[in-house]
């Protein structure tokens, strides 16, 4: 008995994919993603302990100081503190509606190469 062509040309059937639990068990314990290991509860106590400190409130005073004297060595670093906490860049994005980032690169034109031109031999490279 001949087979028909469907017989003939009929794939095999595919191997199911594992299922997600399966695969993360198997996964090294070295290659882990994400934040370490209680890193967000030093943080978390690293943030009640500022929020908490005594002297916060002259700290504040001292950068807005920085940030007005025209003589300080770190003017600049204190209006950037001050004004990434006032001025969020994110809160410009939301009421422009845009949260994507934007890369412009623009250039002045190709340089002028001035200078002796020598003519040699054409070798191939290696």
């Amino acid at each position: 008995m001949e087979k028909s062509i469907r017989e003939l040309v009929k794939k095999p059937p595919r191997a199911k994919k594992p299922k997600v639990d399966s695969v993360i068990a198997k996964a090294p314990t070295g290659k882990r993603r994400g934040r370490p290991p209680g890193q967000y509860a030093q943080q978390l106590a690293l943030q009640e302990l500022m929020y908490n400190h005594p002297d916060r409130e002259k700290l504040v005073h001292e950068v807005f100081k920085a940030a007005l004297d025209e003589e300080h060595k770190n003017q600049g670093i204190a209006w950037k503190l001050l004004m990434d906490r006032m001025a969020p860049i994110s809160g410009f994005e939301k009421l422009r509606g845009t949260n994507a980032i934007a890369i412009n690169i623009t250039t002045v034109g190709a340089p002028e190469v001035t200078g002796e031109v020598i003519e040699g031999e054409d070798f191939e490279e290696a």
